[in-house]
C-alpha cells in the first residue's frame, strides 16, 4: 500500500515539505495529474497547469490526463499514458462527480492495477475522499440537513471514511457530530480528519503524518 491522502493544498508551495518526501521516498520521474473531480467547473484544467509550475522545482515531468466525462475515462489513449506514469494524483473538486465518472472505468482498471504494483496513489480532499469508505457525493446539502442517504461508498483503498479541510470542518462540531450522527454505522465505526496542507501516508503497515496540520483517526 503507497497511498498518500491530503486534506487540501496540491501543487502548491504549503505542502512542499510532503512532497519533498513523498519524491525523496518514491523517486518518481513523472506524475499522472487527474483533475476529474473539477470536471464541472470552466477553469478545471488549472489543476495541471498548477502541477506542471510546482513539480518542475521537484524536476518531476507532469502527464496531463484531463479526463473529465466517462466517455473520457474509458479513451484508451489517455489509460496509456497513466500506465506510463511512476505517480498518480486526483486533485479536488466534486467528491461525486469525480466517482461518478471513474467508477467501472478503463481509469480505474488501470489505476488499480497499477497501485496493486506498488505505485505511488495520491488523492487530495475530493481526491483523497474516493479512496475511503463512503463519500458524501453533495457535501453542502448533506451539511444542511444530514441523512444516512447522502453516503455512497467509495472505492475502499483506506479503511476508513476520510474528511478533508478538517481543521475547519471541527471548528463546527455540531455540524461535524450531525454528520457523523446520520452517517451509515460503517462511516461511524472508522473515519479520518486531515488538516489542510496535511498528509496520511498509507505505507505498508505504517501511518505517517507529513505537513504542517494534524490528523484525527477514529
Amino acid at each position: 500500500m503507497n497511498l498518500a491522502l491530503f486534506g487540501s493544498g496540491e501543487f502548491t508551495n504549503a505542502v512542499d515539505t510532503i512532497d519533498d518526501y513523498l519524491i525523496k521516498t518514491y523517486r518518481p520521474h513523472s506524475v499522472a495529474v487527474i483533475p476529474t473531480a473539477a470536471g464541472k467547473e470552466k477553469d478545471y484544467y488549472k489543476w495541471i497547469e498548477m502541477a506542471k509550475t510546482h513539480y518542475r522545482r521537484f524536476e518531476v515531468k507532469v502527464i496531463p490526463i484531463p479526463i473529465i466525462s466517462v466517455n473520457q475515462s474509458n479513451d484508451q489513449k489517455y489509460t496509456t499514458l497513466v500506465e506510463e506514469s511512476d505517480w498518480i494524483f486526483f486533485s479536488g473538486g466534486d467528491p461525486g462527480y469525480l466517482l461518478n465518472v471513474v467508477k467501472d472505468s478503463l481509469l480505474w482498471e488501470t489505476v488499480i492495477r497499477k497501485y496493486n504494483s506498488g505505485t505511488l496513489l495520491s488523492g487530495s480532499s475530493a481526491g483523497a475522499m474516493i479512496m475511503g469508505n463512503y463519500i458524501m457525493p453533495s457535501p453542502f446539502k448533506a451539511i444542511i440537513k444530514p441523512a444516512e442517504s447522502d453516503w455512497k461508498p467509495a472505492f475502499k483503498l483506506a479503511p476508513f471514511t476520510i474528511f478533508p479541510h478538517f481543521d475547519k470542518v471541527k471548528k463546527h462540531s455540531n455540524v461535524l457530530n450531525r454528520l457523523i450522527f446520520n452517517s451509515p454505522n460503517e462511516v461511524k465505526k472508522s473515519w479520518v480528519g486531515i488538516d489542510e496542507n496535511t498528509a496520511l501516508l498509507l505505507k505498508d503497515n505504517e501511518k505517517l503524518i507529513l505537513g504542517s496540520g494534524h490528523v484525527e483517526i477514529h
